[in-house]
Formats: structure tokens, sequence, C-alpha cells
């Protein structure tokens, strides 16, 4: 089975250059964008989510698959190349392997988000038990 980079050879390539907006959040554009090279910084609400760096990333894909805006904007980093799959919709129903492709990988972001959800869940716990341990110290005198 080929990789998204593999399956994405055709597609036109994009650059930006280092602080320029990759994609806006909210705006509806219809493009997927897939990273060649370079590095991103992904945004919601103005607020720093992640950088993205490995070549195959995808952004984009929930505004496409949901019919809406884009859930957040992504920043050049750096010099950047990005695939551009231009009216995704169609480009994905038109190649079905394209489109596991691309579950894959939101598959892939999905189970990281959920084990860094329980990662946290786990801190707060127990900072918790310790902030409750250290009080009941002090109640005790």
């Amino acid at each position: 089975m080929a990789n998204l980079l593999d399956l994405c050879s055709d597609l036109a390539v994009r650059s930006f250059q280092k602080r320029d907006v990759v994609l806006k959040e909210d705006e509806k554009d219809g493009e997927i964008l897939i990273l060649k090279s370079g590095t991103l910084e992904i945004q919601k609400s103005g607020t720093v989510v992640t950088t993205v760096a490995n070549p195959g990333s995808i952004v984009g894909e929930i505004a496409v698959l949901l019919d809406r805006g884009h859930s957040a904007t992504a920043i050049a980093l750096s010099d950047c190349e990005l695939y551009v799959m231009e009216a995704a919709k169609a480009e994905l129903a038109a190649h079905p392997e394209l489109y596991r492709e691309v579950a894959r990988v939101l598959a892939n972001r999905l189970m990281r988000v959920s084990d860094a959800i329980v990662e946290l869940r786990n801190r707060v716990e127990v900072e918790k038990e310790f902030s409750d341990f250290e009080l009941s110290m002090f109640w005790d005198l």
C-alpha cells in the first residue's frame, strides 16, 4: 500500500515563506494541504496547539470532511512546501486509497490526543492528591 506522500506526488505544490498564514481558522476553501517539507504551527483561537514537521502531515482535512471552515490556523514556522488537494472532497471521492490514508492519519491523531488527555487527567489527579496531602499536614498542627 502506498503512503500518503506517494499518493500526493501528482498534486500541485504550493510554497510558503516563514510566517506566512497557510490556512486561517473559520475560512472555508475546500482544500487539504499535505506537508512536503518545513514546519507549521497550529493555533486554535490564538493558542498554539502543536507544531507539525513530519512530511505527510495533513491540514485542512477536518474542514473538508465536515464541510465547514477550518478548525485552526496554520502558520509557517519555516519555509514550507505543501501538496495542495484542491476540490478535496471530490478528489477523495475519486481516489478511495487517498481517502483511506487521510482516515488513517486522522485515526492516529485521535489516538495521540486520547493518550494525551489520559496523561493530563492522571497528572491532575496526582497533583490533587499531593495538594490534599500537603494541606492535611498543616491542618494537623
